[in-house]
């Protein structure tokens, strides 16, 4: 029998230690080690910077924690400030968490004096870790991160808000709604949604329909039942690429699908036929393909912030009907030819790559009046940019530029050029032939020393003479 009783104590032992080795790691902020600082800051870095945004569902399931480690009620007054450290699997990691009175952070300053705010993160530090061993962050899964989640204990009042008949904001408001044929904006973001409900075919009018920041995984949306549906704003949540469907239509012509799981264009955009605005922002987009543009003609808008793309595909020339073409922050050491066939193009902007050069044929878009290329590493310009004289807004601060590009000097409609953080040794007396000008950006760069406004006084001088507004 002893044995047996040996066998079982054993057993409970490392089903415990299961347990707390699966608790996270929880600490005040006041006894955070330098070690440990660095070592969140190093491993838990992510492109939004240290800390990252938070799904409302995050948020949510936070707020109902401690609703049951704390007696709320009594504690009306406080804010607990919560630093999430998610693994790849989004769970807890780390949670740093600080105490302050109404709503400010704790400083170095607040953090010397002991308050009640003190025992209160003593006693939440104690408590939560139990708590946290069951939740994941379903959004940031696939990642290390860092997210800032505050609660706060404050009564609020309630806001009025004024009510339209033509806008329904909540599920509990869509289906207690009586007259379904004025609405034509159905809100439901923040509210918890793992699908889509079947209560947004109560309103065949519907024009806009907007479900970010949930939890929907699939989305299957039968237009047919909404003809008249124009805006459809599915973003923050974690539909992957087989996870969108939607029927053929003739009315959407917005599609926001940021903040998700794709990794290439949706084949529901292709069903769409009026689509004008395809947003992708914030997306992992590693498989785009030149089939990845096909049938996509009436599209003028396209939005692939933030999306990891190394290498966009020559394919690209096939949205004859693209205006604006956003590719800020990705991974683009150059641009494919193709893109000079964007003709209808106005808006070029490449900012937060590695390009080392922009297009030879550049020129091939005459209509393009804004170009966004800072932070890159480019340090000429093509020849043939002379001939774009639509230009309104160059910016190309923060690249390697050492001599100015005359070709800069021949544009007789700019308004704004940024050309800072360069490596511009002397002041560039090209600057002076330009005909017209509102705005010159030159911060940040070598000749600018303690004494620039002295020995560069006649240049500037110049430049204010033409009412150009120079920053410096």
């Amino acid at each position: 029998m002893l044995p047996v009783m040996k066998l079982i104590f054993t057993c409970l032992l490392l089903v415990a230690g299961v347990g707390l080795a699966a608790q996270p790691v929880v600490v005040n902020q006041k006894d955070v080690s330098k070690d440990l600082a660095q070592k969140l800051l190093k491993e838990y870095q992510n492109v939004e910077g240290e800390v990252n945004e938070k799904p409302h569902t995050v948020q949510t399931a936070f707020e109902r924690i401690y609703k049951e480690v704390l007696e709320t009620d009594k504690i009306q007054e406080y804010t607990v400030w919560n630093k999430l450290y998610l693994n790849a699997e989004g769970k807890i990691d780390y949670l740093v968490l600080s105490v302050s009175r109404g709503f400010g952070m704790v400083d170095e300053k607040t953090a010397k004096e002991p308050s009640k705010a003190d025992s209160l993160a003593a006693l939440v530090t104690s408590r939560v870790a139990p708590y946290l061993t069951d939740f994941v962050s379903r959004r940031t899964v696939g990642s290390k991160t860092a997210i800032l989640v505050f609660v706060s204990f404050f009564t609020r009042p309630a806001k009025e808000v004024a009510k339209k008949d033509s806008v329904v904001n909540g599920l509990a408001e869509a289906m207690a709604a009586k007259d379904t044929l004025k609405v034509k904006t159905l809100a439901l973001g923040q509210n918890l949604l793992t699908a889509v409900p079947d209560v947004i075919y109560r309103f065949p009018n519907l024009e806009e329909l907007f479900l970010s920041d949930n939890d929907i995984e699939t989305v299957n949306l039968d237009v047919a039942r909404l003809p008249k549906l124009r805006h459809l704003d599915l973003s923050k949540n974690i539909i992957k690429d087989n996870g969108i469907a939607i029927s053929k239509n003739k009315s959407l012509q917005l599609l926001n699908l940021q903040k998700n799981f794709v990794t290439d264009i949706p084949r529901a955009a292709r069903n769409c036929k009026k689509l004008e605005t395809l947003w992708l922002g914030n997306n992992r987009i590693s498989g785009l393909s030149n089939a990845s543009f096909r049938k996509l003609k009436p599209v003028k808008d396209l939005n692939f912030y933030k999306s990891e793309i190394a290498v966009l595909p020559r394919g690209i020339r096939k949205l004859r009907r693209l205006e604006v073409l956003d590719l800020y922050y990705n991974k683009l050491e150059t641009l494919p030819k193709s893109v000079t066939r964007l003709k209808r193009l106005t808006h070029l902007a490449v900012s937060h790559n590695q390009l080392s050069e922009l297009p030879a044929r550049i020129d091939r878009m005459k209509r393009v009046h804004t170009i966004y290329a800072h932070h890159n590493h480019l340090s000429k310009l093509p020849d043939r940019i002379t001939r774009m004289q639509s230009l309104r807004i160059v910016d190309l601060g923060y690249n390697w530029l050492t001599t100015f590009p005359a070709q800069l000097a021949a544009f007789t409609n700019l308004e704004e050029l940024d050309l800072s953080a360069n490596n511009f040794p002397d002041f560039p007396v090209q600057l002076l032939q330009i005909r017209k000008l509102d705005k010159l950006h030159l911060r940040g760069n070598p000749f600018l020393g303690e004494d620039a406004e002295r020995k560069y006084s006649e240049q500037l001088s110049q430049l204010k003479k033409k009412n150009i507004e120079v920053f410096y």
